[in-house]
């Protein structure tokens, strides 16, 4: 009886520690034994053994054991690793794209980027996975004899968009790891998930090209991020341009 007192003692205090603790660093234990930290955040309310900590605007609800420790300190200067929890990898199999030859037609409407693909995840045990994040990277000449070739970026969702205007893969990684990042679990799901490797089913994505106006597309380069690293990637260049190798990280 005196160990169980002491053991709720501490769970007790533990609980009213992180009730008082305002934006902080929390320390998660994974599954695997490794740890996982994000800054900035917010324990919201405590509550049957599950927190809600708040970080970018978002809410989310983790089991109380699997917080190693808080500081009241923000380390953000610290990198994060990913966003606390367990999820499967995935491939992801691009099946279509169409990319027309200008922004507009010839009727002068706004064209589109359109692409289809399919996601597997590869352990089957695991049910979610983080939503592909999608940039595509479209190459036009330059605007006038006095400026260079120049590179537009779109982003899908639009929560990936990261900072700046040209290639930064930091920024990107750091939308990547977003604690605001989608997740995707087959319970959200319409596809049948018996398949073997999961099959998540098909994607359809499409971005307007509105920027792009009447200027021709020399080239484009589509990168598509999984969990924490890209799984897929796509390139074409017009047959009669001189396109350098990833072009697109240097203008």
């Amino acid at each position: 009886m005196k160990t169980l007192s002491v053991c709720i003692l501490i769970s007790a205090f533990a609980t009213a520690f992180l009730y008082e603790a305002s934006a902080g660093t929390i320390t998660f234990k994974e599954k695997d034994g490794s740890t996982t930290s994000i800054s900035n955040a917010e324990i919201v309310s405590i509550k049957d053994g599950s927190v809600v900590i708040e970080k970018d605007k978002k809410r989310r609800s983790f089991p109380l054991s699997s917080i190693a420790s808080y500081s009241p300190t923000d380390s953000s200067s610290s990198a994060e690793k990913s966003m606390p929890g367990e999820f499967s990898d995935y491939k992801v199999t691009i099946m279509d794209i169409k990319m027309p030859d200008k922004g507009v037609d010839k009727d002068g409407k706004t064209t589109s980027f359109e692409m289809q693909y399919s996601i597997s995840r590869t352990n089957p045990e695991i049910k979610k996975i983080k939503a592909p994040y999608i940039y595509v990277y479209i190459l036009l000449p330059a605007a006038n004899d006095a400026s260079d070739r120049e590179v537009m970026r779109f982003c899908y969702p639009d929560a990936a968009k990261p900072k700046g205007k040209g290639y930064d893969e930091a920024a990107i990684m750091e939308k990547v790891n977003g604690f605001d990042r989608k997740i995707w679990d087959e319970s959200e799901r319409d596809h049948n998930l018996k398949r073997e490797l999961k099959n998540m089913g098909n994607e359809e994505v499409k971005l307007e090209l509105k920027s792009v106006k009447s200027r021709k597309i020399i080239a484009y380069h589509v990168d598509i991020w999984g969990n924490d690293a890209i799984v897929a990637e796509k390139d074409w260049k017009d047959f009669d341009s001189n396109v350098a190798k990833k072009w697109w990280e240097k203008y």
